[in-house]
């Protein structure tokens, strides 16, 4: 497996991490200016503090064989991952050429379903589970890759992490869990909300999972980390935890006022910890870039801000009609009984065989078709109901 260090990154490499973070950063810090603007960016939770991981988990992000499911402060994390800062900016302030839902989510939830980074919901920890059900289809399917999915150390709290990272380890799926511990969950401390100072520790008992930790404010630590990840998990079919330590330079989000509940020492300690800050003095003090070199790309990244924001903010607003597309399914048209089931002839029979044989039928017509669950089909009982009857025997374990 490849090392990375600051003395053996090509220059060019070296060059393409920095420009990265420098418009990673200069997007955050950006951002808060829409909502005063009444332009947008309602919900803003800027990413500052974990700029090490968050590069290396969308540089590894492989187009074409990795899914990646991002949570709502994973800002630079799509942007190393090849997303532009103006699809980002359309998704903060709402235009219908945002790439994620056209304009139609909340800001902060970054997506582009055509490469596969998914688009997730805004209840915390719940797209763990899409991670590992796409997981469970890499196997099934035979695809090289992994599902990557990614939150901070309190999501770790809900149940739906749980289940996730159980099912992948009982099922050896290859799942990347990556935990961003900043030591908060908006204004609860990380002693208030788990039973282990790593939080990851509390899965340490888990078959099949490998844990790795790293310096999440660190470039090399977590390039390191992740790459050792990905491979692992590829190799041996199995999901990992990267754990990375990071810190919160600014609040929870826009809605929150840090200096509540944070000290002045403590703010002074983060600020002084700031990944992008040591990044830039590693590299001039191994003379790997100039300072001319560093302020070129400064320079470079604030003209491509601004010519995304330019053209974001030109991007057409989404049809005030759209609001109902995608709420509720196409009710289903029926094309044999049209005229209603109490017009229907045919043969009286039990509910739950109804059941069954529309199953039966449907998993013969679509071999894409399903089914999990507690106590869904074991041997010969067909579930709590016998609503699956005889389909195991017919299908097989594997659907």
């Amino acid at each position: 497996m490849k090392k990375y260090d600051i003395k053996n990154t090509d220059i060019e490499t070296l060059k393409k991490w920095y420009h990265l973070m420098t418009l990673g950063r200069a997007l955050d810090e950006k951002a808060p200016s829409y909502l005063l603007q009444s332009l947008g960016w309602s919900y803003h939770a800027p990413y500052a503090g974990h700029d090490g991981i968050q590069l290396a988990i969308g540089q590894v992000f492989t187009l074409g064989e990795d899914f990646l499911f991002p949570y709502y402060r994973d800002m630079l994390t799509v942007l190393s991952a090849g997303m532009t800062a103006e699809e980002i900016i359309l998704n903060g302030i709402s235009k219908a050429t945002d790439p994620g839902s056209g304009g139609r989510h909340m800001s902060n939830h970054f997506a582009k379903p055509e490469w596969h980074i998914e688009n997730i919901s805004s209840a915390t920890g719940t797209h763990d589970l899409h991670a590992a059900g796409v997981g469970r289809a890499m196997v099934y399917y035979g695809h090289k890759g992994v599902a990557i999915t990614s939150h901070g150390e309190s999501a770790t709290s809900e149940g739906f992490v749980y289940e996730a990272i159980n099912g992948a380890s009982l099922e050896r799926l290859p799942v990347i869990f990556v935990i961003q511990d900043n030591g908060y969950g908006i204004s609860v401390p990380k002693s208030e909300q788990t039973a282990n100072r790593k939080v990851a520790e509390n899965f340490s008992g888990f078959k099949n999972l490998k844990i790795i930790y790293c310096n999440g404010k660190d470039v090399f630590d977590s390039m390191n980390a992740m790459t050792e990840a990905r491979e692992y998990a590829i190799t041996t079919r199995n999901p990992v935890i990267v754990q990375a330590n990071c810190v919160r330079i600014g609040s929870h989000s826009n809605s929150d006022k840090h200096t509540l509940y944070r000290d002045e020492n403590e703010l002074e300690y983060v600020k002084e910890a700031d990944p992008l800050m040591k990044f830039r003095r590693m590299l001039l003090r191994y003379k790997r870039l100039t300072e001319e070199e560093l302020l070129q790309i400064e320079t470079d990244a604030k003209k491509e801000l601004s010519a995304a924001n330019r053209k974001a903010l030109s991007a057409p607003d989404p049809d005030p009609k759209s609001i109902y597309d995608f709420v509720i399914p196409e009710p289903y048209q029926p094309q044999k009984y049209k005229e209603g089931i109490h017009q229907a002839e045919g043969e009286k029979t039990f509910m739950v065989n109804a059941i069954n044989e529309t199953l039966k039928a449907e998993f013969r017509h679509n071999p894409d078709t399903f089914i999990w669950g507690q106590d869904v089909a074991n041997k010969e009982k067909g579930g709590v109901f016998n609503v699956t009857k005889g389909m195991q025997q017919e299908f097989g374990d594997a659907r």
